[in-house]
């Protein structure tokens, strides 16, 4: 009995240490005046590739399907044609401790320094809401701290995506 007992009290304090996407930290700003709960259909921001930051189209496109696919869920429409009540931008950064590792060049005996990311590494889903017609930011919801799984990347990245617009549209909207 003594051993069973232990043993549950060691899965609840491994449980306590893990987060879990109602966790993680989500920052949310937006303009008041902005009518949100008008908004019905919505189009993706053409992306505009100027940041500073190291890109992964892959998980770009899944994090942009995960907001699609959230926005559908609450009753938004993603249109082809036409003028949207708001446009969508997603950006997707990650951070992480760089290690380095010795790898021979070409095979031979002589060794060079390469660097690659090690499996602290960390991402940041930013979604941003904007005018369609000016392109100002009218929400922005931004999720951090994403532990991306290799094996599955598409359901952090839902989750993250679910997390990111818990506060949208905003009540006051």
């Amino acid at each position: 009995m003594a051993r069973y007992t232990l043993a549950c009290v060691a899965v609840l304090v491994l449980a306590g240490c893990t987060s879990t996407t109602a966790e993680l930290p989500v920052r949310v700003e937006y303009t008041k005046t902005t009518a949100f709960h008008e908004w019905k259909t919505f189009r993706f921001a053409s992306d505009s590739k100027g940041t500073d930051h190291t890109r992964y189209p892959r998980y770009e496109r899944m994090a942009q399907q995960a907001t699609e696919e959230e926005l559908a869920a609450r009753g938004y429409e993603r249109i082809a044609d036409g003028t949207p009540d708001f446009r969508v931008a997603t950006d997707l950064v990650f951070r992480g401790e760089k290690t380095p590792q010795v790898a021979r060049e070409g095979g031979g005996a002589e060794t060079r320094p390469q660097t690659y990311s090690d499996a602290r590494q960390r991402g940041t889903l930013i979604i941003k809401m904007l005018d369609p017609s000016t392109g100002e930011i009218l929400w922005t919801g931004q999720v951090s701290e994403i532990r991306m799984n290799a094996i599955e990347p598409q359901k952090e990245l839902r989750k993250a995506a679910w997390r990111a617009l818990v506060e949208f549209p905003p009540l006051t909207g």
